[in-house]
């Protein structure tokens, strides 16, 4: 038996076929743990695309863009998504309506999907982009009133206080927190970049908004959430961490204190959002009733009842039926304007003109250069006097005011 052993260790082609069988083994477990290409190269044609989930409240409405997450994507009851959606697991409830594709590995559908459905779907649908290193500075800017500009450059922490506007002039701004606090305005009047390292948030009815002759998408924010600990050394608490931090479970609690995902995004009711915004490693959170024109991508997303979403600028609120009032010659919603604008007029300026009547932007069709406004007015005596207020107003940035009325 030895020498047999022996001949066959001194075989001048045996070692050589083991190695090939070993190596050959091991070029296929490599293999097999190649990660897949994604589906899509890019996220371009998303208006959301959450890594892990997303998930969609009630009487929400999707203008244009595609939706989706390499997840689970949740659609609430009474909401309009006119885009394609994109998941490994999609839930949509009743009275829902997808006036386009749906692509899934699995389904449970209450709603209605106008598309084809596409099963399966190769996974991942896509990638995040990543964030590129950045450095922040040392100085703090507290802004107040009106008339507040800042140009580009490396900033530590800026806050927007109660009913103050900033306006970016644009390039590349490097900071660890943004605070816009209620009622806040912040605006951009060129290709913007804002790298944020530590705390993006937004109290209720905060508005980023474009300049004239500047798109949406023209404000990148990059967001990681993660402490600069070179720059902080242990960041004061923040005012609203107990808030926040209701947003993750017991898991991501722990992965955001070991630095493994970061901080929650979170922006209040009625805000009016208009940005790319990109936070590969956060969670996100829109309040109730606020609108986004743009891109959202994040670890997860979860936005509230009522919230518009457009990939393009053009973009409108369902009007509340309930809402509707007259006989069929006449019909119209009581609480709801439309403004034909001027060829200078930005929605910044429009959303200074609406709060005189205590109003929110909730349509915009930028080819006839109109918005449509909702009003707090539940009669049509209301209705006629914010009408009267508005033309009283003799804006320059106004050619019309009229009642939104309802065609069959």
């Amino acid at each position: 038996m030895k020498e047999k052993l022996s001949r066959i260790r001194k075989h001048p082609k045996t070692p050589g076929f083991l190695t090939a069988l070993l190596f050959t083994g091991v070029t296929v477990a490599t293999l097999h743990n190649i990660p897949k290409p994604p589906l899509f190269p890019n996220t371009d044609n998303f208006v959301i695309f959450a890594e892990q989930s997303f998930t969609f409240e009630d009487e929400a409405s999707v203008s244009s863009g595609d939706i989706g997450t390499n997840g689970n994507l949740d659609i609430g009851k009474d909401t309009t998504v006119n885009g394609n959606i994109f998941a490994n697991k999609i839930t949509i409830a009743k009275n829902t309506t997808i006036n386009g594709n749906a692509n899934y590995n699995k389904l449970s559908n209450k709603g209605e999907i106008l598309g084809t459905k596409t099963t399966p779907v190769s996974l991942p649908i896509a990638n995040l982009p990543p964030i590129s290193n950045f450095t922040i500075g040392t100085q703090d800017k507290i802004f107040t009133g009106n008339v507040n500009t800042l140009p580009p450059g490396n900033y530590k922490n800026i806050t927007l206080q109660k009913d103050s506007t900033l306006t970016l002039s644009g390039g590349t701004y490097n900071l660890n927190i943004l605070d816009l606090k209620e009622h806040s305005t912040l605006i951009f009047t060129a290709p913007t970049t804002l790298n944020i390292q530590f705390k993006l948030r937004g109290r209720d009815a905060v508005s980023i908004l474009n300049g004239a002759n500047v798109k949406p998408t023209d404000l990148h924010i990059n967001y990681i959430g993660i402490r600069n600990e070179q720059k902080s050394n242990k960041t004061m608490e923040q005012d609203d961490e107990d808030e926040v931090m209701a947003f993750l479970d017991k898991q991501e609690k722990a992965d955001c204190k070991n630095q493994k995902i970061g901080r929650p995004i979170l922006f209040g009711k009625n805000s009016f959002l208009n940005f790319t915004l990109i936070a590969p490693k956060a969670n996100v959170n829109i309040e109730r009733d606020s609108t986004l024109r743009g891109q959202m991508l994040a670890r997860k997303i979860r936005v509230r009842n009522g919230v518009s979403l457009s990939k393009n600028e053009f973009f409108s609120k369902n009007a509340d039926p309930k809402k509707v009032v007259g006989d069929t010659g006449a019909r119209f919603i009581v609480n709801e304007v439309v403004i034909r604008l001027t060829a200078e007029a930005s929605l910044g300026d429009i959303q200074q003109v609406v709060g005189t009547v205590n109003g929110k932007i909730t349509g915009f069709l930028d080819i006839l250069g109109m918005v449509k406004i909702e009003i707090p007015a539940k009669t049509v005596a209301e209705l006629n006097l914010s009408v009267d207020k508005l033309k009283a107003l003799h804006s320059p940035y106004i050619q019309d005011v009229m009642i939104n009325f309802v065609y069959n």
